[in-house]
């Protein structure tokens, strides 16, 4: 490794409603050489003269975004899911070390602390600053260790899913494939996302449970799959099993819940309400609808059948024996976890919706566009600019295996729903239910199901909105979007209404969008980035 590897951290203020923190500390360590900064501009000073690479975590959402005003015109960036995820400034390249390792750093080791001490006030005491520099100290240190132990296992890769890839072929002997683009649009309407609905929405007065798919997408890539670029149509299906599981399939049918729908908003549903639709489905889908006898006068309009197919055996076994044998909580054990779930998605990538961007002064935003870059939005002093990928650029995969592998998943979810009693809710890999009926439960083996709550209480406000009462009095819950307590979720499944005020700014470049400017505490820049939102019972 040529460049040398630092990982950074600041601390700020305590987040607070309507107040953006400021950096008043940073840190740097390298493994051998730890160093603090009392100001952005001095460790600036210090990183930038060094041939590096320089991680933070999350730092593309926060910690990175208190260097844009030093961003260098011209340099270009590159922006991962509104995630500041590549950049230079002087010899220092900076990274996010969030897309090769997302989760928390707590996942790992991460110290506690008090942050009310980090009040001006507090943090004025030699004793409470000693304790705030010597958390900034471990929270560099635990880090390096991971990114450190990743890339010596795994390579210095920009995210996580591309080094899946590249251990897929390693395992597996094999190049990674490629299509085209008019293969990915005639395979795009049968990929779908996960099964999330709501059985029941309200308050909850009995007890039941929640049962969890061990690693859903891992057992799913353990079976064989569409593969290949060559495929056939017809309007009849295959003579065997093994080729219906892997065709994709247009159907008209009357379905009781089994089949995916995109709404008039692009929204997924599973209609049961008696009415023919035209459904484009996998054909794990269409087994189990049959064999749940979730369809009705069903008819075949066009079936994609493929010769070739592909399974990842080796390499879902490689990181589950990983994964089983590891320490929890150790790097093999966040490792393993992670990239049993990574590598599907990487055949469903779609480069077309991938950007060049760079920073220009805004008196250059012509000039920019005469090279084909379009104005994003402003960033600090800068305007940012960005063009669609070069088509030579551009790498398909093979979304038939990314379209089929979800397929399974909810296939599997399909037939646990019909064997449950009384299910609640359901959420990809997951479902609530009052009892689980004969599916087989064990809390590791892949494929099988475990009892991950036994609860006596719960509210259902709609989709990732929900809060159930363990038998231990702990809460197990979701609120996508909004961070609620227990007794807010609740009081939104009652039909009344919570009001969410978040302490934490959003820090994000997204295109049309300006969210955190020249990070000043104008009227304007606040509402982006503290938005009030009314929680409702959700439709």
């Amino acid at each position: 490794m040529n460049r040398e590897i630092w990982i950074a951290d600041s601390e700020t203020e305590g987040f607070k409603y309507r107040r953006i923190p400021r950096p008043f500390i940073w840190g740097a360590y390298n493994g051998i050489e730890y160093h603090e900064f009392n100001s952005t501009a001095a460790f600036l000073e210090f990183i930038t003269a060094r041939n590096c690479i320089v991680y933070a975590h999350n730092g593309g959402k926060f910690d990175w975004m208190f260097l844009i005003n030093d961003l260098e015109p011209f340099q270009p960036l590159q922006v991962i899911n509104g995630r500041l995820a590549k950049f230079k400034i002087g010899a220092a390249e900076f990274r996010d070390s969030y897309n090769i390792l997302p989760v928390p750093l707590a996942a790992y080791k991460k110290d506690e602390i008090n942050y009310d001490l980090f009040e001006p006030e507090q943090r004025e005491k030699p004793e409470v600053m000693q304790l705030i520099r010597n958390y900034l100290r471990s929270d560099c240190v635990y880090l390096y260790q991971l990114v450190i132990e990743f890339i010596s296992k795994y390579g210095l890769n920009l995210t996580l899913a591309g080094a899946a890839m590249k251990k897929w072929q390693k395992i597996a002997e094999v190049k990674a494939p490629a299509t085209s683009a008019d293969f990915y649009h005639s395979v795009s309407p049968y990929y779908y996302g996960g099964r999330v609905e709501c059985f029941k929405k309200g308050i909850i007065k009995r007890e039941f449970k929640v049962i969890d798919l061990n690693s859903a997408y891992p057992d799913a890539m353990t079976f064989n799959h569409p593969y290949g670029s060559a495929y056939d149509v017809s309007n009849a299906l295959p003579n065997s099993r093994a080729y219906t599981e892997r065709a994709f399939i247009t159907l008209s049918a009357i379905s009781a819940g089994a089949f995916p729908y995109r709404d008039t908003d692009n929204s997924l549903f599973f209609p049961n309400d008696n009415l023919p639709r035209i459904y484009k489905i996998t054909g794990w889908e269409f087994l189990a609808a049959i064999e749940t006898k979730s369809i009705r006068d069903w008819e075949i309009i066009e079936v994609v059948s493929f010769n070739d197919s592909v399974n990842f055996r080796d390499y879902v076994n490689y990181f589950y024996e990983l994964k089983t044998n590891a320490e929890k909580n150790s790097p093999d054990y966040i490792f393993a976890k992670l990239f049993l779930n990574s590598l599907y998605g990487k055949f469903g990538a779609n480069p077309e919706k991938y950007e060049e961007f760079m920073v220009v002064r805004p008196q250059y935003i012509e000039a920019a566009d005469s090279e084909g870059y379009g104005y994003c939005t402003e960033v600090g002093q800068w305007a940012l600019v960005s063009r669609p990928l070069s088509e030579f650029r551009q790498r398909y995969y093979n979304l038939a295996v990314a379209a089929s592998v979800t397929g399974f998943v909810r296939a599997k979810l399909l037939r646990a729903l019909k064997e449950c009693d009384t299910p609640l809710y359901c959420d990809t890999d997951s479902i609530a239910c009052v009892g689980s009926g004969a599916l087989p439960l064990h809390p590791t083996r892949l494929g099988d199901w475990d009892v991950e709550a036994e609860c006596d209480y719960g509210g259902i406000a709609g989709k990732k909105l929900y809060a159930f009462r363990m038998l231990n009095g702990k809460w197990k819950k979701a609120s996508k979007g909004v961070k609620l307590t227990a007794d807010e979720i609740i009081k939104v499944a009652k039909g009344e209404e919570a009001i969410y005020m978040p302490e934490a700014p959003t820090f994000s470049i997204k295109r049309g969008i300006h969210i955190f400017g020249e990070l000043s505490e104008t009227e304007h820049n606040l509402d982006k980035m503290f938005q009030t939102r009314k929680v409702k019972l959700r439709a």
